[in-house]
């Protein structure tokens, strides 16, 4: 059994997702969750993270707290999951590439704000996004029970553990995904419509900026049909690089099908972005209409 020691009283995302990576890597059943601030207690532990004043990889210690802690070279420091993912990151997640991944997507989010690091402003809409931080922080005992914090921390590590693990898989996949991509890509004679025979995210072509449409089936209840989406210009906006004549827009069915003048097509979204076919030569022929 091996004891992973972290801080008593609050918890927040960077020590909850510390401990869960120790749980994926020592599995869970093997592993005891201590929350304190004893020094006795944190000197025999196996593992200390988020408290203990000492950064040691080789005696498997990660606090940030200390001076000298470590920075990254785009100025976000290091917190407690940044710094087990540092050193064990690619064990966990198979491979280096998914490693970058879940750092620059995930851990660099969540140790920004442990540190103080402020990641996004908001916009004139005054609406703050609910983040990951919010989903962890609904684990907490609610204010005036007399429900156990420590219990809490144990219920919302199960819950990251098992998101980190979707998170990784997912990332996985999206990388054999991309891989595909750019296969399709650089084979293509006519770059600017690429049509995939598996189902394929727009967003893994915003990289290529002389493709304006993707095409690949899709399941619509028991039915296969083809999507054809439009390109966005860049990661989170909703705009797009064509789209589909305003005549289309917001029509199902016949209607689409007497607007377009092609047969099959099923529905064009009001805002023009996608459609759908119910074959892979009407999806075509709709892309080639995209301007």
């Amino acid at each position: 059994m091996k004891t992973v020691v972290t801080h008593s009283g609050n918890f927040h995302p960077d020590d909850v997702f510390a401990v869960a990576c120790v749980m994926l890597l020592e599995g869970e059943e093997n592993v005891e969750v201590v929350r304190t601030r004893e020094e006795e207690v944190i000197r025999t532990a196996d593992w200390v993270v988020d408290v203990g004043g000492e950064y040691d990889a080789n005696s498997l210690r990660f606090d940030h707290h200390q001076h000298g802690a470590p920075i990254r070279e785009n100025g976000i420091p290091y917190a407690a999951f940044g710094l087990v993912w540092r050193h064990f990151g690619e064990k966990i997640a198979g491979s280096a590439e998914v490693a970058r991944v879940v750092e620059e997507r995930l851990c660099q989010a969540i140790d920004a704000p442990d540190n103080g690091v402020s990641l996004f402003d908001v916009n004139e809409l005054e609406v703050e996004p609910v983040l990951l931080f919010h989903v962890l922080d609904s684990f907490k005992p609610v204010w005036g029970s007399d429900d156990d914090i420590d219990k809490a921390f144990l219920e919302v590590v199960t819950f990251v553990k098992s998101f980190l693990e979707r998170f990784i898989s997912k990332a996985t996949g999206d990388q054999a995904m991309l891989t595909l991509v750019d296969e399709v890509y650089q084979s293509a004679e006519d770059k600017s419509v690429l049509v995939f025979d598996v189902k394929i995210s727009s967003h893994a072509l915003i990289k290529y900026p002389d493709v304006n449409v993707v095409i690949h089936p899709s399941i619509n209840g028991e039915e296969v049909v083809w999507s054809v989406s439009a390109i966005p210009k860049h990661h989170g906006t909703f705009e797009n690089r064509v789209t589909f004549p305003s005549a289309w827009g917001g029509l199902h069915n016949e209607e689409l099908e007497e607007a377009s003048g092609i047969p099959g097509l099923l529905f064009c979204h009001k805002a023009r972005f996608i459609c759908k076919a119910r074959s892979k030569e009407s999806a075509i022929q709709a892309a080639n209409q995209a301007k």
